[in-house]
């Protein structure tokens, strides 16, 4: 490989707190009106508490807070999920390769194969009132409890490759309106992905970003998903901050209906259940997986939570041994970062990076750090013209980071700096252009990636 830059069940009666209300309203100010996709914003001075709201309120058994999930073979497979405020009884999407119209429902359906409670962890009574008897508690005393919340997953297969699929969600009756997802092509590499993390704090930041990704796919339709490293919100444990993300999600979809499928990783702030139950994983066993975007390219995630040698290794050994060199691209995404512009190296680099150089692997997608950091490439610890190129580290509305760009591998070729962005990949089947757009749409960095000959 030669590089190359080229930069120049029933639901829980609760009373609703003000906390709860006041997140509610937060939904209504942080959405978009649908003029702001009729030409290019200007996102990084756009003040989103005057934006019309569009986002779908959670109440009742109304469909929200929709999400696709790529985390198997995305020419075939998806998990549709969403959000209702009520349990209800039945869950079903329905969708097709042909338009239901605004009051018609495509022709094949599926029921949620899992539907649950999130895992919303009540708040403690005041410490004020310790110890007192019931007579004795005052108002201030007896905690708000936070409104139950669940999720819905319909598991769709047998989907045709490099295909548009449209579907409606529907809860006791109550349907959303029409959207639709393009599955990956069979095989080939005319496609477009977007990746990012850490849109965990700075809610503002995070609603412009969504925006971009948004912007992205509007300007280029060849994008086909979204692979999104970790750090959703601040705290893991907490309903409060998933349901804000999930809401705040919607900003992603496109004025026609357009979502982009997510490939999720899990941060090192994303601990508890509820990001499993929000991407339909196992705990056990599904911290780690490979999505195939067809034949010729596949993304390989990992956890940085989890030991990296043991059972995470062996299976990461096995997993790029079967796919070189069959396909053309390997990538792999995880959240801590291997080669840091900000910290020091994750503890798993001693095991992931020798595995990535054994096998050949051409990109690593990495988070956490909160800046913007391409390295030179790299082969057994050292720079090599035949190494991995690493980059990152998290620009989806967090704080970001002063870097320290003295790093060898950051400089003589290397590259590092700080604003929110996403990371843009084209790929082709000679080569791979990555690059670095800012919330205002303009590019910090363009490097392009020529194809190893295996």
């Amino acid at each position: 490989m030669n590089y190359r830059d080229t930069t120049n069940s029933n639901c829980l009666t609760t009373k609703i707190p003000t906390t709860w209300i006041f997140t509610a309203l937060t939904f209504f100010i942080f959405a978009v009106n649908s003029a702001l996709f009729a030409t290019e914003p200007s996102l990084e001075n756009l003040d989103v508490r005057t934006l019309v709201s569009r986002m779908t309120p959670l109440k009742g058994t109304t469909p929200a807070q929709w999400r696709v999930v790529w985390t198997g073979d995305a020419t075939s497979e998806a998990t549709i999920s969403w959000t209702t405020a009520e349990a209800g009884k039945k869950h079903v999407v329905y969708y097709g390769t042909k338009s239901g119209g605004r009051s018609g429902k495509p022709a094949l359906s599926q029921q949620c194969q899992s539907n649950g409670l999130y895992s919303i962890i009540q708040p403690n009574a005041s410490k004020n009132g310790a110890g007192k008897g019931s007579e004795q508690t005052t108002k201030n005393d007896v905690p708000n409890l936070i409104a139950p919340a669940y999720y819905h997953h319909a598991r769709i297969t047998q989907l045709e490759p490099n295909t548009r699929y449209y579907f409606v969600l529907e809860s006791d009756g109550q349907r959303s309106r029409e959207f639709y997802f393009r599955t990956a092509p069979s095989e080939g590499t005319d496609f477009t992905l977007i990746h990012g993390g850490d849109s965990r704090s700075g809610h503002a930041d995070r609603s412009r970003m969504n925006l971009r990704i948004a912007q992205q796919a509007k300007s280029n339709p060849k994008v086909l998903a979204f692979a999104h490293g970790g750090d959703y919100i601040v705290s893991g444990t907490k309903w409060e901050q998933w349901r804000l993300w999930l809401s705040q999600h919607e900003l992603t979809t496109l004025e026609d209906g357009r979502v982009l499928p997510i490939i999720p990783t899990k941060g090192n702030h994303d601990a508890g259940k509820i990001y499993f139950e929000v991407f339909d994983l196992e705990e056990n066993d599904e911290r780690w997986h490979t999505t195939m975007l067809g034949k010729d390219v596949a993304m390989v995630t990992l956890d940085t939570n989890s030991p990296g040698g043991g059972p995470q290794a062996d299976w990461l050994d096995a997993e790029l041994s079967r796919l070189r060199p069959k396909v053309r691209w390997l990538l792999v995404q995880y959240h801590r970062p291997m080669y840091p512009a900000v910290k020091g190296p994750a503890t798993q680099a001693s095991i992931f990076c020798p595995l990535f150089d054994k096998y050949n692997v051409d990109l690593a997608l990495e988070s956490d750090g909160h800046c913007m950091k391409r390295t030179v490439p790299i082969r057994n610890g050292k720079k090599d013209s035949l190494g991995l190129v690493y980059v990152g580290e998290g620009g989806l509305g967090v704080g970001q980071r002063k870097t320290d760009s003295g790093r060898w591998y950051l400089q003589d070729g290397g590259k590092a700096g700080s604003a929110h962005h996403v990371i843009r990949l084209d790929f082709d089947s000679d080569d791979l252009r990555v690059r670095f757009i800012l919330m205002d749409g303009s590019t910090w960095d363009d490097h392009t990636i020529e194809a190893r000959n295996l």
